[in-house]
């Protein structure tokens, strides 16, 4: 595989508003109707995958292995909310980025997502080997 160069500290930057499908009870994660920590997952995550995208040749992406979050604060149905990733380490094909979530008053969530870099092809062909027991 030949080597990709991702700077670190490269950031993503997302601006997100609550919708109702984002919320807990539509996200079937509680009985609340405040943004859902699933939800509050895959905002991070993508955020995190979408700064790196340019980084990668065509046909490579990156997957991810590992998320330690805190949802720390509730976000209401139309609340705007800013997601923040950092690339804080890169070595071989695995990925390291700290994510903030935050609304106009406090930081409503934080954590690390963890990526490795693939090629998308043989991914999911293997994928479906394992699914297919073969």
């Amino acid at each position: 595989m030949e080597e990709i160069k991702i700077p670190l500290q490269t950031k993503g930057i997302r601006k997100y508003v609550v919708k109702k499908e984002d919320t807990a009870i539509y996200q079937h994660s509680g009985e609340v109707n405040v943004l859902g920590t699933p939800r509050l997952l895959a905002m991070m995550e993508e955020v995190s995958y979408k700064s790196i995208e340019q980084f990668l040749p065509e046909g490579m992406v990156s997957v991810g292995t590992q998320m330690s979050i805190q949802h720390l604060k509730p976000s209401i149905e139309g609340e705007e909310i800013v997601c923040e990733s950092t690339l804080l380490s890169y070595k071989d094909r695995e990925l390291t980025f700290e994510v903030v979530v935050s609304d106009c008053r406090q930081r409503v969530g934080e954590g690390l997502c963890k990526r490795v870099i693939v090629n998308k092809e043989r991914f999911e062909q293997k994928a479906r080997k394992v699914a297919l027991g073969e």
